[in-house]
């Protein structure tokens, strides 16, 4: 293939421990002038392998127009050690700024122009790394929400529990279970406690939706709920990228949009798109319609593509 990418093992250090991962180079990088680079930025739970490191083989899309790619196993999955579940956003952030300070320093990199590419909880953490990091020089969000971490999961509850048929008496519960766990977890109380409290719930269906199924779970969610994106985008100063699905059930897109044009607004930030493709999902998925499967929306790959070149080459 003539824009197959040279793949090469990545290591950097964070918090202690190796993170692994694989940078991705145009086949030409070797002989010629440095060339940018994406980092990519995980979403929510454990990812590693393919999926991590070369997400919808962005690889080569990107080495077609000159782009590197560096994806990594997230901490403590495949290769990498830690344990993301004991990561705060700022921690998530910091990470990032450490896999750009590894890719920035081979001699195939032009360490003054790196982007990132952050999906749905990256998308949280992109700008906080970019508002930390001068040499980020543009963003893409796909599915980042722009609300708190405690208003998105609630969305999330009403908008995914009725898409996946949940009843409303089921909803219902599941919202008021989590307002309790939430609430009782801002006031200090150990997860440990609350859920034993609720054992009784523990299993049932408005758990599940609730997401209230572990102590692990919830002392990792007590550590990000109160996090407000608002804030890191009012201070970004680089170009950014938003992408956004109208039938996302996990993110809340109208919300979303709103506080992301609001916080531009403030700021005076010009450099910003955001596109929102009709009937596409958190996945940024439509259905096709020769197969009924769901695929990724028409002009997805295309509209990343020229935004990463425009604002990088």
């Amino acid at each position: 293939m003539l824009f197959t990418p040279v793949r090469r093992r990545l290591v950097f250090s964070f918090g202690g421990g190796e993170i692994v991962g694989d940078l991705h180079l145009p086949p030409a990088a070797t002989s010629t002038a440095p060339v940018p680079a994406v980092v990519t930025v995980h979403g929510s739970g454990p990812m590693s392998g393919e999926y991590a490191r070369n997400w919808e083989d962005m690889g080569s899309r990107l080495a077609a127009v000159g782009i590197a790619v560096f994806g990594y196993d997230k901490p403590g999955c495949g290769e990498s050690g830690g344990d993301w579940t004991r990561l705060t956003f700022a921690d998530r952030a910091a990470e990032t700024v450490a896999a750009v300070t590894a890719v920035a320093a081979q001699p195939e990199i032009d360490g003054e122009r790196i982007g990132l590419l952050g999906g749905s909880q990256g998308g949280w953490i992109a700008p906080l790394a970019a508002n930390i990091d001068s040499r980020i020089r543009t963003i893409i969000t796909f599915s980042g929400p722009g609300v708190s971490v405690a208003e998105s999961e609630e969305y999330q509850i009403g908008a995914e529990g009725a898409a996946e048929g949940y009843t409303s008496e089921e909803i219902a519960d599941a919202l008021a279970l989590y307002r309790r766990v939430l609430s009782r977890l801002r006031a200090g109380d150990a997860a440990a406690a609350i859920l034993t409290d609720e054992i009784h719930l523990v299993g049932t269906r408005a758990a599940e939706l609730a997401e209230v199924t572990s102590v692990k779970e919830l002392e990792f969610f007590a550590g990000i709920a109160d996090f407000d994106p608002v804030p890191a985008l009012e201070k970004l100063t680089c170009p950014i990228l938003a992408i956004f699905g109208s039938d996302d059930v996990l993110v809340p897109t109208e919300a979303s949009v709103a506080a992301y044009e609001a916080a531009f607004a403030r700021s005076g930030h010009r450099d910003h798109e955001i596109v929102v493709f009709p009937g596409a999902d958190h996945g940024l998925r439509v259905p096709d319609p020769a197969t009924g499967r769901p695929r990724r929306a028409p002009g997805f790959f295309e509209l990343i593509t020229a935004r990463l070149v425009r604002t990088l080459r």
